[in-house]
């Protein structure tokens, strides 16, 4: 199976031209306590809600008409439950900002799969999420909460009518539940995971200390207080999985410092250990949020 999608945005989004192909490739760990998702390193979001989509290369195993069903159920998976919209333009010289080219037979898993890619997901460590680095082969076609947890962290959860008020006010959120979950969820209160119940921490243990931090700001830790004779063998962990090494752009880390740019990817608790004749003879932690801001209304 093989799948590829074109992505065209702006320098202050996805930045130049991408091509993502259905490959599997490195499980990237996601956000803190029960959230497995992941989101792309840099925050990179498209600019817009109302995304458009051109198919340039169809199957041969599968009809025009079927596939073309088969990519907007994809894209509908993903605008059930966030606020974007898209759009197939068939034809001429309109500029689209994803272009899809298509050679396989379960065409709507492995699009839903690579869409979540698209729109700045990454691989999650959930295994019921379709953003599972195995999800294609264990057949998982469904959204689940994991993942709308992560595209309701980029692109917020904002209703899509503008009548959502006076539905509410007839009681539309309890008799009409589902259609109100897909077409007004903040104002019913339906959000899977409200923007406030991200950014507001959890109590952490006694020996964690809480950053709350400014998206963008450079956040610095140095392991331990004192300065030893010798450099000790130091490691760190986020989230309880270690960090083999610096990310260019926004970790960087050497020795007992490690300096991070907060934004989605990077909120987490951050521990680091010092290490001596093979025991652990110290360590820190510290639990950096995001301070609440206003999702994109773009």
């Amino acid at each position: 199976m093989m799948m590829m999608m074109m992505m065209k945005v702006g320098p202050q989004t996805f930045g130049n031209s991408r091509k993502i192909e259905m490959i599997t490739d490195s499980l990237v760990h996601g956000g803190i306590r029960t959230r497995r998702y992941a989101i792309n390193p840099l925050g990179q979001k498209w600019p817009h809600h109302n995304i458009t989509y051109r198919i340039i290369q169809f199957p041969n195993t599968l009809n025009v008409e079927d596939t073309r069903k088969a990519i907007s159920i994809a894209f509908t998976k993903w605008s059930d439950v966030s606020p974007l919209s898209f759009t197939e333009v068939l034809e001429g010289n309109t500029t689209v900002d994803i272009t899809i080219g298509v050679w396989l037979n379960d065409l709507v898993q492995v699009a839903a799969h690579e869409i979540g890619h698209a729109l700045g997901l990454w691989h999650s460590r959930d295994p019921q999420a379709l953003m599972h680095p195995n999800a294609t082969y264990t057949g998982q076609r469904n959204i689940a909460q994991d993942d709308v947890w992560g595209i309701q962290r980029l692109y917020g959860c904002l209703d899509k009518k503008r009548v959502c008020d006076p539905w509410a006010r007839l009681g539309f959120c309890e008799r009409r539940k589902t259609f109100m979950k897909k077409n007004c969820p903040r104002r019913c209160n339906l959000c899977y995971e409200p923007v406030e119940a991200v950014t507001t921490p959890t109590p952490p243990p006694a020996n964690v200390k809480i950053k709350m931090v400014p998206r963008g700001k450079v956040v610095g830790f140095r392991c331990g207080t004192k300065n030893p004779r010798s450099p000790p063998k130091v490691s760190w962990y986020k989230d309880g999985e270690q960090i083999l090494g610096s990310i260019p752009g926004y970790i960087v880390m050497k020795d007992r410092d490690l300096r991070i740019v907060a934004n989605e990817f990077n909120e987490g608790v951050y521990t680091c250990r010092i290490h001596r004749r093979g025991a652990i003879v110290s360590a820190n932690s510290w639990a950096i949020r995001l301070k609440p801001g206003q999702p994109s209304n773009s």
